[in-house]
């Protein structure tokens, strides 16, 4: 006589089935997890591509690069270096098809970036529905990297639209108190276009290690509790590649208070790619330069640069008719 017991799989033989198929996905994963990133990556070089585009095209039209700050409504002999002061950020709104934004805002139209309609004067994510504040937090993908954690909005500046590059500092000179901000040229790059930085990743993350970034729209966009203020937009070789940022963030005031301001962790060319991070030349080429690219071991202002022979500060010198040699 038939049984009619049905056949099935055993407890073992399920079990087996089971850890096959995890040692599968174990296997599996790290590769799917290698392809996105590399597609972040690319995503990142392609954004820098675009950004040294628009500057191309800005200075085929205004034969000059954007200043670094400009701000109006201020008594004779008053640098524009001041909190608040319009960036060359916004200003290349233009030439990235970011027009009705650059439009929206009034980019350059009032004496600086406003902030009347804020419950919180250092919190532009309390502003008012509507209002010209709101649209400083809008999220631009062409300026944040999208291997970073940060968010769209930096808490290190007064959550202003986080912006994730800056640009070389000796492009961005800084006004005195008796002229607004020199605007740079491309003529200016004695050392050639191909040998000079013009921007370089300036990420906001809290891993791998803490990075402040920028803003889209502000050079100052805030001060510590000391009152003290600097210009963020920019990147320097003060530091080495993915230099911790050395300093907290100050909740009350929406910004950053660094431990040792002088040697400029906010500047340094931060990225969250293994390995190092991308760079836009003069000549709007990218390169990924290693974090172990030959540079200064002495870190800090821009006096380091007359010390010695490194690539990685000769990257940043438009002048100083040193040889960059392979990096």
């Amino acid at each position: 006589m038939k049984s009619d017991r049905r056949k099935g799989f055993t407890l073992i033989e399920l079990l087996v089935v089971i850890a096959i198929i995890a040692v599968l996905i174990a296997l599996l994963l790290p590769a799917v997890q290698q392809a996105r990133e590399s597609a972040r990556r690319s995503q990142c070089k392609n954004n820098l591509k675009q950004i040294g585009l628009a500057f191309h095209n800005y200075h085929e039209q205004h034969n000059r690069l954007p200043p670094t700050c400009v701000a109006g409504g201020l008594a004779p002999n008053a640098s524009q270096y001041v909190l608040r002061s319009w960036g060359y950020q916004a200003m290349l709104f233009p030439y990235l098809e970011l027009t009705n934004l650059f439009n929206a805002i009034g980019v350059g139209n009032a004496p600086l970036v406003p902030n009347a309609n804020l419950t919180n004067p250092v919190d532009y994510t309390t502003a008012s529905s509507g209002s010209v504040e709101q649209l400083l937090t809008t999220k631009i993908p062409v300026y944040l990297c999208p291997s970073s954690t940060g968010d769209h909005v930096n808490k290190y500046q007064a959550k202003l639209g986080t912006m994730m590059y800056g640009a070389n500092n000796f492009l961005c000179p800084l006004p005195t108190a008796t002229s607004p901000a020199p605007c740079a040229s491309f003529a200016d790059v004695k050392d050639g276009t191909s040998n000079t930085v013009l921007m370089g990743e300036k990420a906001l993350m809290d891993a791998p290690f803490v990075a402040i970034g920028s803003n889209w729209i502000a050079t100052v966009a805030c001060t510590d509790s000391a009152n003290v203020r600097y210009r963020i937009n920019i990147v320097s070789a003060a530091t080495r590649i993915n230099t911790p940022f050395d300093g907290v963030w100050e909740e009350a005031n929406n910004c950053y208070k660094e431990n040792n301001p002088q040697i400029a962790g906010r500047n340094t060319v931060a990225s969250p790619h293994t390995g190092g991070a991308h760079i836009l030349l003069c000549d709007g080429s990218v390169r990924f330069v290693s974090e172990n690219i030959s540079s200064n071991p002495v870190q800090g202002d821009n006096s380091i640069f007359a010390s010695a022979n490194y690539t990685w500060q000769n990257l940043f010198g438009i002048n100083d008719k040193n040889v960059v040699g392979e990096f």
